[in-house]
């Protein structure tokens, strides 16, 4: 029913647009987009309904478009244009060149390359694989390109002339740039070099382990991730060196300040020639010789006092322990304080009084880790053992960053190993700084690859979601941190509708949060089988018998922001929330349920037990509007 039902919106959808009345098709769209939540199809006629009606909105609406589908050209390149309509040339500049190696490839880059272009961020050309070999595309006149081995720092020069072209790398593995003097193309690096076994970094020979931190931007955040990590290092009885990346960063001022770092011997810094992504900037990390555990960890972090002791503790607790995870307000499968649900990161007063909490109830035997089908990669402990029989991440198969730490988890697994939520750990964590828009085409991508090769995680992982095994560690969590409370989850916001009603071929009377079986029901379908000209907008659920009516827009309640969210799916599938359109059909009255809360700033006519559907319509009918009966 509910793909019926869309189908019958979309082409309702469409047929308003054709004949004129926007508030009446996006009215439409958006009911399909809620009903069809992961469909692009709905999605792109919302934002091209919006894009002529409400031109202010139209860069959020091809967002979400294109979240529903990010490989898909069309979307990309509406996205784009929408951008450059409201001057946003750095948001084009950097995911443009991001999707630019898959266009190139099929060869639909024409328009992609064209916004480029217009955002003076075109690049000169786009690499990818093909088998054993790199294949691109080049713009323009001939190049002198530098291909190099990020492996064995291995460099050699070509000149290739415009258009198509082939190279075999000198080596059969490895991971190839390929660059001109100023940048790496767009689609470097390549890898060719299989996970093989790995070896403890270089820097954590004389420690327990290297805590693992790739850079690329941010200068803030990275100065107060590298603060709270040196700081909280005398405060653990286990030996760690820092091991830090800098992948590449377009940031100098960064650069430098690591250089200082280094200098002083604070932290032990390798520099990416080129920007390599989170997966093979912590492969070349654990590629180097040594034989201790690895802490990867985000440069969006904050971390607290005996934070890699505890760790360890749950690491070493059992001997099949491949990694172990904290809680974090943005930890995906281990967020407090609720599961799937991310929150603000608080800031160093609150990391300490949520990290205390925790670290206390777990000695106090107050808790316990519990397993998880794989750990969240923004913090995660991984035992050396585990690293030499699975080897490093997988950046042949998977590309640039995301999932890297499920596919390794999966492996682990497969080996005989399991993997644990750390109850007695809490680390702040901001989320998104580095990959921003692209993150969700990578995602994307990834996932593709995940659900080839493991068919049955993800569906545990939902289930894991629903059964929620740690929503007793998260409870106690929440009972030590009474009454103040720790970090709540953060509501979406989107996008405000400008006051003004879009045209439409009806009135409308809103039905707010109305539910299937109320005790109002028998008195909305009588309402609704006497209306003439209005329509009712119906915001909730509905009977078939009111649907049938004829006279009733059903539109389904906004996604709630604070639920579980599976970072690969579609962002919220509603682009304004419930009252912002209302405001944009024009409703004249809105009906609420005695008691229940209406929309803001708006007076409702209550649902009760004297309500009388025929009397109140009457009575409706008969005010006077701009002088004239309703009627």
């Amino acid at each position: 029913m509910p793909r019926r039902r869309a189908d019958f919106l979309l082409e309702q959808a469409v047929s308003a647009f054709k004949a004129g009345r926007p508030g009446d098709a996006l009215l439409a769209a958006e009911s399909a987009c809620r009903l069809l939540p992961t469909e692009a199809l709905p999605a792109l006629l919302r934002a091209t309904i919006v894009q002529a009606a409400r031109p202010a909105l139209a860069a959020a609406a091809w967002h979400q478009a294109w979240c529903r589908a990010p490989l898909d050209a069309r979307l990309q390149d509406g996205l784009l244009q929408a951008w450059l309509a409201q001057g946003d040339t750095a948001r084009v500049a950097a995911l443009g060149p991001a999707l630019l190696p898959a266009r190139c490839r099929d060869g639909s880059h024409a328009s992609l390359l064209s916004a480029l272009q217009a955002a003076a961020a075109a690049p000169p050309g786009a690499c990818w694989k093909a088998g054993d070999v790199i294949e691109g595309l080049l713009f323009g006149g001939p190049q002198t390109l530098h291909l190099q081995d990020e492996l064995t720092q291995a460099r050699y020069q070509l000149t290739l002339p415009a258009g198509r072209f082939r190279v075999v790398p000198p080596q059969p593995d490895g991971v190839w740039s390929l660059a001109t003097a100023a940048a790496p193309l767009p689609g470097s690096p390549l890898a060719f070099a299989a996970p093989g076994a790995a070896a403890a970094p270089a820097a954590a020979r004389d420690a327990a382990l290297a805590v693992v931190i790739p850079v690329y931007r941010g200068l803030a955040s990275v100065q107060a991730c590298l603060a709270s990590v040196l700081a909280s290092l005398p405060h653990n009885r286990a030996a760690a060196a820092v091991l830090v990346i800098d992948d590449g960063s377009p940031e100098a001022a960064l650069s430098a300040w690591l250089d200082s770092l280094a200098a002083a011997g604070r932290i032990t810094l390798l520099r990416n020639r080129h920007n390599l992504g989170f997966i093979e900037s912590v492969n070349r990390a654990l590629r180097l010789p040594g034989s201790h555990d690895v802490l990867l960890l985000n440069a969006d972090t904050l971390v607290h006092g005996d934070w890699i002791d505890r760790l360890l503790t749950a690491l070493y607790s059992a001997d099949d322990i491949a990694a172990v995870t904290p809680w974090s307000n943005n930890g995906e499968i281990s967020s407090f304080p609720s599961i799937g649900v991310a929150a603000p990161a608080p800031g160093p007063a609150g990391l300490r009084r949520l990290d205390a909490a925790a670290a206390a109830l777990r000695r106090g035997g107050m808790g316990a880790d519990i397993e998880l089908p794989a750990c969240c990669g923004f913090a995660m402990l991984m035992r050396r053992a585990a690293l030499d029989a699975v080897g490093v991440l997988d950046g042949v198969g998977l590309q640039r960053g995301y999932g890297e730490e499920v596919d390794w988890c999966l492996r682990a697994r497969a080996a005989g190993y399991r993997h644990l939520a750390a109850t007695g750990v809490y680390v702040a964590h901001a989320g998104g700084v580095s990959f921003g828009d692209e993150k969700k085409l990578r995602v994307r991508q990834n996932r593709a690859v995940l659900l080839a090769r493991y068919p049955d995680y993800y569906p545990d992982y939902q289930r894991f979601l629903r059964d929620d095994p740690l929503a007793g560690p998260r409870q106690r969590l929440r009972a030590r941190l009474a009454p103040a409370g720790a970090a709540q989850p953060a509501r979406g916001r989107r996008p405000a509708a400008a006051d003004t009603p879009l045209p439409s071929g009806c009135r409308r009377i809103a039905v707010w949060r109305h539910r299937h079986g109320a005790a109002h029901a028998a008195q909305l379908l009588r309402l609704a089988r006497l209306i003439a000209a209005p329509r009712l907008l119906v915001i909730g659920d509905a009977s078939e018998a009111l649907w049938r009516t004829g006279v009733v827009d059903l539109l389904p309640p906004a996604p709630d922001p604070a639920a579980p969210a599976d970072d690969a799916a579609p962002q919220a599938a509603a682009l304004l929330d419930d009252q912002a359109l209302l405001d944009l059909v024009g409703c004249a009255v809105v009906l609420a349920e005695d008691g229940a809360a209406a929309p803001a700033g708006r007076p409702a006519v209550r649902l009760d037990a004297g309500f009388d559907a025929g009397a109140w319509l009457a009575a409706w009918l008969a005010e006077p509007v701009h002088g004239e009966r309703r009627a």
